[in-house]
């Protein structure tokens, strides 16, 4: 296939210059098994919270592209990733979504593991040639794996920059979300999970900065509950709202509260941890949480993130992770976190209300995922992919970024044009390159 125009009609994948992007990436199953060599086998992918794997031999399940891995804590209390396949046949070692294990043992034909992935036995060990070393018949080790305050990623490429290198100007935005207090966020339940029929990247565009879709997609949830959405600012944003673009593609926007919404600092969080939060967070990063109403992004490639308010001066910290099945089909992981220090009560409302509003059957979810497998089934035809998708609200504004923004990247004011959108793009172009 050609690298990097459409196979419909010769464009370019993403036409920066034109605002366009083919429908093609959107459905091509040559363009996503493009994507799993040179996006999801070389970038930083996120894996788990460090709060998931609190105890020694404590252990998730994930994957990395199609890659299935171990994510566990070995003896040492070192996060490790390991290819969950056993190097005599392959089989998964895992079979749950979650456990404790003192070491992994192969159902097919015994082999043994330990935590940090070293082969103990085969079972049958007396038939091994003298010189087999089994130090070097270990579980396949993921060689890239750092944290970043309780965020858990990892690269296959063992030449990828260090992490915090490539979160850049995303990481700051990120501690107000998941380090705001001395004991971080915890994860309040296992991840609700279900499946997509659309690509990858249209959940990583809607959270990255999809302000227009919010009137029309979600009008039914406003309407039903009018005063509540009315209360909240959902009707009318505030002026101060903008959007954030970053290197390697990541983005947020951030949604203040409406004018005439009732005053006081730190009024859309938690009074109880307010005196938390200025233990760690700077005095610019509190700035930018006054009166913040909901604050969304995405790490590239694939995890997002957001902040929902559950009720004035309560918030329920969300993160989303869009697993590539194919080109057509996606499965979401959906988590729910909050302070360590936030009471019991907080905990659970934010818990009901982060899922009542985001989980699997979500109120939001489900008007968002009928329309993306809506716009999948429509593309996925050749007469469809002649046409591509408009990007151009974010022309006029790409090139202007705003001064004197409430924090580091690229601000752009409005905050729902479609700047950090074409941005995301712009970086997958990038990454799809040969030889990038």
């Amino acid at each position: 296939m050609n690298d990097v125009t459409s196979i419909a009609n010769g464009d370019p994948w993403v036409d920066t210059a034109n605002g366009t992007v083919s429908r093609e990436i959107f459905v091509s199953e040559d363009v996503f098994c493009l994507e799993l060599d040179r996006i999801f086998h070389r970038l930083w992918i996120f894996l788990a919270h460090e709060t998931e794997i609190p105890n020694r031999g404590d252990y998730v399940v994930r994957t990395m592209g199609r890659v299935p891995v171990i994510v566990v804590r070995e003896a040492s209390g070192e996060v490790r990733v390991l290819l969950n396949s056993c190097r005599h046949r392959g089989t998964k070692l895992c079979r749950g979504e979650a456990g404790n294990a003192r070491h992994f043992v192969c159902p097919y034909h015994g082999w043994s593991y330990a935590l940090d992935g070293g082969l103990i036995s085969t079972s049958y060990d007396e038939h091994l040639p003298a010189d087999m070393d089994k130090a070097d018949w270990g579980l396949v080790p993921a060689p890239k794996v750092e944290s970043y305050k309780g965020l858990v990623f990892a690269a296959w490429d063992p030449g990828v920059s260090q992490l915090r290198d490539y979160l850049g100007d995303i990481a700051w935005y990120l501690d107000t979300l998941f380090w705001r207090t001395p004991g971080g966020m915890e994860v309040l339940a296992p991840p609700h999970r279900w499946r997509a029929r659309a690509n990858w990247k249209i959940g990583s565009l809607n959270f990255i900065g999809d302000g227009q879709h919010v009137a029309t997609t979600h009008a039914g949830p406003s309407t039903l509950n009018r005063l509540h959405s009315k209360k909240a600012g959902f009707f009318v944003r505030g002026g101060e709202s903008f959007q954030v673009v970053t290197d390697e593609g990541h983005g947020c926007t951030l949604t203040y509260l409406a004018p005439g919404m009732p005053e006081g600092n730190y009024l859309t969080h938690p009074p109880a941890l307010r005196d938390a939060y200025a233990e760690v967070l700077s005095a610019r990063q509190i700035s930018m949480m006054h009166h913040l109403r909901v604050m969304v992004g995405n790490v590239f490639p694939n995890l997002s993130f957001i902040e929902n308010q559950v009720a004035l001066g309560e918030k329920a910290v969300l993160i989303r992770q869009w697993q590539p099945i194919s080109g057509t089909e996606t499965e979401v992981l959906s988590w729910v976190l909050a302070e360590r220090e936030a009471s019991a009560e907080y905990k659970d409302r934010a818990l009901k209300h982060g899922f009542h509003n985001f989980g699997a059957g979500g109120v939001f979810e489900q008007d968002d995922l009928e329309l993306w497998a809506s716009a999948t089934q429509a593309s996925d035809n050749p007469i469809a992919q002649r046409f591509p998708f408009s990007f151009h609200s974010s022309l006029p504004f790409d090139s202007a970024p705003i001064e004197n923004a409430r924090g580091p990247g690229r601000a752009y004011k409005p905050s729902n044009t479609e700047v950090a959108q074409l941005a995301f793009m712009r970086r997958w172009d990038a990454a799809m390159q040969p030889g990038d």
